[in-house]
């Protein structure tokens, strides 16, 4: 209704003007009063026709350099208008409507520098062109999503502008192209110091994770994406003109898992969740690269757990999770991790990454410590912010045998994590 009404308006518009000239060339008379109304009449002419002209059938296409890309990096974006009747159109503005998760921007390492201050993380993008295409019946823009941060984002629509030269006359319409663009969190090496595991023997340091010992094959079985080439049974391989590789006994080996805090809190940093989210994606891919048996879960909206695969479809899927997420949920991490104790298994070497620490989250942790291997604790804070409260639950979860980390603007804008577990 509204744009039949715009339509009827912009007619009258037209065909106001057109009356007053002709009215004036009929009554006035002379050579001057008719020129001025031939001179106009192409320009009323083109109005007329820019007003019947469609601009809402144009074929649109949106081609993204990358659909899938790292925290911090350039997409080249191309879009093309592609119209049937090569009508002349003296100009036309192209907007691009961009989602809120794309209103931020990824300094790479630098956004650390200042994590207290989050604001600067936001950055109101707007990305508009005119072009002047006349005859063109295709018409191209190209522009950049610079430092784009991490997230799930969806391009949706676009706004075509047009009309005659003086303004008179206005179309648009919105297209609605969707063009997806998945943005995984930046990964860096993570160098681990003071490993400590407990095999069936007893304890025993160790410096090395998920070690294979190639003397105790226990059989052979088809070769999977991860498998190192040095397992390779040429023998069995030659036999059935596949990969076979080799089973090997594990004599030392710890189940890990990983816990992700991503529970919004009121006094969280923004900041900090997007490196706790970051840390948390390096460790699982060091943990990936050395083979080692490490089970993944976040707790915020909800419950998303992934056990242990060593595939590279199944590490793609734990680094979308990590891409998509977001801190929310209404029930406490605390009591998350209440609720999930049970379903821990004991004995195993549990490492939790948080952005928030209270007196709930350090009792939960400390009884979580009780039926584990080992604990080790990330705490994702701003230096600014560690409260005398933050020192002393750090200071008693290292009493109680909990190995903590705090994590803050020296540690994370270097080009590797250190960190001890």
């Amino acid at each position: 209704m509204r744009r039949k009404l715009g339509i009827i308006a912009r007619s009258l518009v037209v065909a106001i003007l057109f009356v007053i000239l002709f009215s004036y060339a009929m009554f006035q008379g002379g050579f001057v009063s008719w020129f001025l109304f031939y001179a106009f009449l192409p320009f009323l002419l083109y109005m007329a026709a820019v007003l019947i002209y469609p601009v809402h059938n144009w074929k649109i296409e949106r081609n993204l350099s990358k659909r899938m890309a790292m925290g911090s990096e350039t997409i080249d974006v191309e879009v093309k208008l592609k119209r049937k009747v090569p009508f002349p159109i003296y100009y036309c503005i192209i907007e691009e409507h961009l989602p809120e998760s794309l209103k931020k921007v990824d300094e790479h390492l630098d956004k650390y520098k200042t994590m207290d201050k989050a604001d600067q993380f936001y950055e109101p993008r707007k990305v508009k062109k005119v072009v002047f295409p006349w005859f063109s019946k295709t018409i191209t823009y190209r522009y950049q999503l610079e430092k784009v941060p991490r997230g799930d984002h969806k391009l949706k629509a676009l706004r075509i502008k047009t009309g005659d030269f003086f303004g008179f006359v206005k179309k648009e319409h919105v297209y609605h192209q969707e063009s997806k663009l998945l943005v995984f969190p930046y990964t860096r090496p993570v160098k681990m110091k003071d490993r400590v595991y407990s095999f069936e023997q007893g304890a025993s340091p160790s410096f090395k994770l998920n070690e294979k010992n190639t003397n105790m094959v226990t059989g052979v079985r088809e070769y999977m994406p991860g498998d190192r080439f040095a397992w390779v049974d040429w023998k069995t391989t030659a036999k059935k003109n596949e990969m076979m590789t080799k089973e090997f006994e594990q004599e030392k080996s710890v189940d890990m898992m990983l816990i992700l805090n991503g529970v919004y809190h009121p006094e969280m940093s923004e900041l900090s969740f997007e490196g706790a989210v970051e840390f948390t994606a390096s460790l699982m891919k060091e943990f990936h690269k050395t083979s080692s048996p490490l089970s993944f879960m976040s707790l915020g909206d909800g419950r998303k757990y992934f056990p242990f695969h060593q595939d590279h479809a199944h590490q793609q899927q734990m680094q979308g999770h990590l891409a998509r997420i977001r801190p929310v949920g209404r029930i406490p991490f605390a009591q998350q991790l209440e609720r999930e104790k049970s379903l821990i298994p004991s004995g195993v070497m549990l490492m939790i990454v948080s952005h928030h620490l209270d007196k709930e989250v350090q009792v939960a942790i400390s009884k979580l410590a009780k039926r584990s291997k080992r604990v080790v604790f990330f705490y994702v804070r701003p230096h600014g912010q560690m409260s005398f409260q933050d020192h002393q639950a750090v200071k008693q979860m290292k009493s109680q045998g909990v190995v903590v980390n705090v994590l803050n603007e020296e540690q994370l804008t270097k080009q590797q994590f250190e960190v001890n577990t």
